[in-house]
């Protein structure tokens, strides 16, 4: 017979879908955050270049 544990059994937290959502989420905002710098980047150098 084998049994299995559940995180809270096996001293690990119960990771909540509300967790995911907030990991998600802040990959999202960081992704948006990282590429609108690197355009304004882009686009300032192109403006001194030109």
């Amino acid at each position: 017979m084998s049994v299995t544990y559940t995180g809270a059994a096996s001293g690990r937290p119960v990771r909540r879908v509300r967790h995911e959502v907030k990991d998600g989420m802040a990959v999202i905002v960081f992704s948006a955050v990282s590429s609108t710098a690197l355009a304004g980047v882009l686009l300032l150098l192109i403006r001194l270049a030109g």
